[in-house]
């Protein structure tokens, strides 16, 4: 028996001469002593063959669990076994559609990946229609048990007759095949007024997610109006008159080194009484994109690159955990399995406005990595392209991180290296900050364990 090459350990924690081990494949999370860290990495030695037998159920435990492999090549049967798994598996639980009903927006928003192909060319019922029912043909053939629709843009309330029909009719549709249906909206959150939100909730909206970049100017000089203008006060007013109706997620975006808008705005949203209202909170540093439409190697904001060697982008990653905490907030852990959707063979997708199909929303207004079109009955050659990549071969299997990586993000391969094929390896970030999550999620078991 050996260590598994995806099992992470953290020694001396939660106390001295106690190892937390975590193992990316099965994401198991278990504490041992030093004694039996000892044996197992002494496995072979006559000098242990007592323990052997002392922690022989420990032993059984930790090898079903994967944080343990008798040999090497289980351990890398294991991993091709997982990586097969979860990219061609199909999770029927639910199905997970955006549709892009615009790409035109009444902000103008200074990082907007879209920009450089945007339009305000909006979805057409025709498209509409044709877009429900390629989403009704891959429910009934793959056996989806609900589906949940996610109304995105642009800005998706500048189209709200598509929106409500579309939603309306799902519903309907839904409801007589005893599925069960839900949908969302990101939206900057202007025209969410309640008594839009009021609308909404009888076609089943259960969630709305708003972009925030601060307080005030903090906002206003990144989401401003197309016309000039400033957005934060009417976007808050809307917030606040909703929270309780249901979930508001709020999606920050943040220079890598700097975080002093993030800590305004929980302060801010904590003074106003409505931070325990609101649903969770998504952080994202800000990142180049792809170049405008037919150019795609002619990558936008290069200068904000989200390099994950830069300690800058560690520190401001801890800060925000720290922030989360000190409020009482849940983060999303940073340690789950993930496959980039590009390379799925079916997995959550996006409809845009004309009834392409795309893998990644980062990807949307460049036809020529659109994976088909609602109007066929399968996909394209795109779509075989990106999902016979397999990127994650190229990679060391030995790496801890492989199971949770699988070769990185498609779209931050292509924006480093003008290309899919490469590996997006986040390896150094991840040594700095896998431990401290893993720690966070220790903690918070412990907690609900207590409870």
């Amino acid at each position: 028996m050996q260590f598994s090459f995806h099992t992470i350990t953290i020694p001396d924690y939660p106390n001295p001469r106690e190892y937390l081990l975590y193992n990316t494949r099965s994401q198991a999370m278990v504490k041992i002593n030093h004694e039996l860290k000892d044996l197992i990495d002494h496995f072979g030695h006559p000098d242990y063959f007592a323990l052997r037998f002392q922690y022989a159920d420990d032993i059984v435990k930790l090898h079903t669990m994967g944080i343990l492999a008798e040999s090497e090549a289980e351990d890398l049967s294991r991993l091709k076994s997982h990586m097969d798994q979860v990219k061609n598996a199909v999770d029927t639980k639910v199905f997970i559609v955006t549709i892009l009903t615009t790409y035109a927006c009444n902000f103008k928003c200074v990082y907007c990946f879209e920009e450089s192909s945007r339009t305000n060319e909006k979805m057409s019922m025709l498209t509409a229609d044709q877009s429900m029912d390629w989403i009704k043909s891959k429910i009934l053939n793959l056996g989806y048990q609900s589906l949940l629709l996610n109304f995105y843009g642009g800005e998706p309330l500048l189209n709200k007759p598509v929106l409500e029909y579309v939603a309306a009719s799902m519903k309907a549709w839904c409801s007589r095949q005893g599925i069960s249906f839900k949908f969302m909206m990101q939206t900057n959150g202007y025209l969410m007024t309640p008594e839009v939100v009021d609308r909404y909730k009888e076609f089943g909206l259960k969630q709305v997610r708003i972009s925030l970049d601060g307080v005030g100017e903090d906002h206003d000089k990144h989401r401003p109006l197309r016309g000039g203008g400033s957005t934060f006060e009417t976007i808050m007013k809307n917030i606040t008159a909703s929270c309780e109706k249901l979930p508001i997620a709020i999606a920050v975006s943040y220079d890598k080194g700097n975080i002093n808008p993030i800590e305004r705005l929980l302060a801010y949203c904590h003074d106003k009484g409505i931070l325990k209202k609101l649903g969770r909170f998504v952080f994202s540093p800000l990142h180049p994109t792809l170049g405008p439409d037919g150019q795609t190697e002619k990558i936008q904001n290069a200068h904000c690159a989200c390099n994950y060697e830069d300690d800058a982008l560690v520190q401001s990653n801890r800060k925000i955990r720290e922030l989360m905490a000190a409020y009482g907030l849940e983060m999303k852990s940073g340690v789950s399995t993930f496959v980039c959707p590009v390379t799925r063979h079916e997995s959550g997708l996006t409809i845009d406005q004309q009834g392409r199909l795309f893998k990644c929303n980062s990807m949307l207004g460049h036809p020529e990595l659109s994976t088909g079109h609602v109007k066929d009955n399968d996909y394209n050659k795109q779509h075989e392209t990106f999902i016979h990549l397999d990127v994650y071969n190229q990679c060391p299997q030995d790496c801890a991180y492989m199971p949770m990586c699988s070769g990185g993000c498609r779209l931050s391969s292509f924006l480093k290296n003008q290309n899919f094929r490469t590996p997006a390896c986040h390896k150094p970030y991840l040594n700095k900050m896998a431990p401290e999550i893993i720690k966070q999620e220790y903690q918070k078991k412990i907690s609900t364990a207590a409870l």
